[in-house]
């Protein structure tokens, strides 16, 4: 394995025995130093010079030291993509490559001895990401934190509120009308669904959004510019429909012809995305709306949308079966007591 060591002067002797022990193990090791216990050094830039390394890909884990291990693992951190851990002990070097893909372990020099280190090292690296789809979905937030840090709003517009999401779904098509599933397939508007969009429009008019995104397929942006959002829009590739694969176009009559038991929330489709794959897609939305500074509106469909709801309230994709919602409607994710702790469901399914 690559493996990059670095340490501050607090390390340099931990550092010393730790890449000995890996060298005779085989590993190929990049020393990024120091090179001496006597430098008036600062950890942040052994900190840095390890993390380049993990995030070009030159390594492919890290070991960074100093004496605690507090300041390097957060200097550490505060690089995009390093998953930096401080672990003293063999379940943390463990579990945290299993479920959070820790790419970096921390030790402290003044807190351990060698041979826990020698240890703790072993651990860490014999140890493997678990792949389970709620370390998955878990990492994604880590990564959405990454390409959008919460931003404080400015000290006389603090929000004593959390974000409000509105959900809208687009008007009618002509295969909402007949019952066909449609994820990819690009269809506009009826007549009757320009006219929802319309109305959708009057409904919304007075609510001010910090944040305004829409599935790029036609159905859901041309209904946002019939609503009079069309020139603050931003298009989100994750708000698009679940992906029917083979049952695309099919009615759910046609598909429990041929699969009896069939359940979209529960099975997915064949050729087409699983309900873990839509969720994800849904945790990043929530993450997103959660570090808005204002109240946000999304023009999506109506599957995603029903498990985007679910996801909201730190449900399972299941419990979107109960949630329908029809075409051209509006719904509100908020908090019950205004607590993000408790999110809930404020509106479903309002009509125009």
């Amino acid at each position: 394995m690559r493996i990059a060591l670095a340490a501050d002067h607090a390390g340099y002797s931990l550092k010393v025995v730790i890449r000995l022990g890996l060298l005779g193990q085989g590993h190929v090791i990049t020393d990024l130093g120091t090179d001496s216990p006597d430098l008036a050094d600062d950890y942040p830039d052994y900190s840095r010079a390890l993390a380049v390394e993990i995030i070009n890909g030159r390594v492919d884990r890290g070991v960074l030291i100093c004496g605690s291990g507090v300041g390097a693992t957060i200097a550490a951190n505060k690089v995009p993509g390093v998953r930096a851990g401080m672990c003293h002990d063999h379940y943390s070097a463990a579990q945290g490559v299993e479920h959070d893909d820790m790419n970096v372990l921390v030790l402290g020099a003044r807190v351990i001895g060698v041979e826990t280190a020698r240890d703790l090292v072993a651990t860490f690296l014999a140890a493997c990401y678990s792949g389970e789809e709620r370390h998955v979905r878990r990492l994604a937030k880590i990564r959405e934190l990454e390409r959008h840090p919460p931003q404080p709003a400015p000290e006389d517009n603090r929000m004593s509120v959390p974000p409000l999401a509105f959900l809208v779904r687009h008007g009618e098509t002509a295969w909402s009308l007949s019952g066909q599933h449609t994820g990819r397939t690009d269809l506009p508007l009826t007549p009757g669904g320009e006219a929802n969009a319309l109305r959708l429009g009057e409904r919304l008019r007075g609510h001010a959004f910090g944040l305004v995104s829409t599935s790029p397929l036609q159905r859901a942006t041309r209904t946002c510019e019939l609503a009079g959002f069309g020139g603050v829009v931003e298009p989100d590739a994750d708000l698009v429909e679940w992906d029917y694969g083979r049952y695309e176009g099919k009615t759910t009559a046609e598909i429990r012809a041929e699969n009896p038991t069939w359940d979209l929330f529960r099975e997915g489709c064949p050729g087409g995305e699983s309900p873990a794959a839509v969720a994800e897609r849904a945790d990043r939305i929530v993450a997103r709306v959660r570090m808005a500074t204002g109240a946000v509106l999304l023009f999506s469909s109506g599957h995603f949308l029903r498990v985007l709801a679910a996801r909201w309230c730190g449900l399972d994709v299941t419990f979107a079966r109960y949630l329908l919602l029809d075409t051209g409607t509006v719904s509100v994710l908020g908090y019950a007591h205004n607590d993000v702790r408790e999110p809930a469901l404020k509106y479903w399914n309002q009509p125009t």
